[in-house]
């Protein structure tokens, strides 16, 4: 190995190493499924976000909610807060019917109820 070779290979490692741009080998290769799981069950893209799912037990079809929608297609049964919110949840279109009140952090695995329209805040506050 010549001299500049050494040193840009020294330089790279340096930076690498000091801005924190090195990762573990096992997540270098990890499949993207583990890379995205927020929690067992509900694969999820690691995003200030609420992941939510057709069916029970975070499963069926993935729908990423950011903002409120008053009309959900297919419904969701179950959901995953990624955000630093709380969220409401309704059983009718248009943000009626029965309620629940999802907090930030917070796994849903089954609502007991389709899921036909959602906000974010508290449901009291609606």
């Amino acid at each position: 190995m010549n001299r500049f070779t050494r040193w840009a290979a020294l330089t790279a490692a340096a930076v690498t190493v000091s801005t924190g741009l090195a990762m573990p080998v096992s997540a270098a290769t990890a499949p993207a499924t583990q890379a995205t799981t927020a929690r067992d069950g509900f694969v999820c893209p690691l995003i200030a976000a609420v992941c939510a799912f057709s069916q029970p037990g975070g499963v069926g079809r993935r729908v990423i909610l950011v903002n409120g929608r008053a009309r959900i297609v297919p419904p969701l049964r179950s959901a995953a807060n990624n955000s630093a919110e709380f969220w409401c949840f309704y059983s009718e279109p248009g943000f009626g019917g029965e309620r629940r009140e999802v907090s930030a952090g917070e796994t849903v695995e089954d609502f007991g109820f389709a899921v036909n329209s959602a906000k974010p805040g508290l449901c009291s506050e609606q």
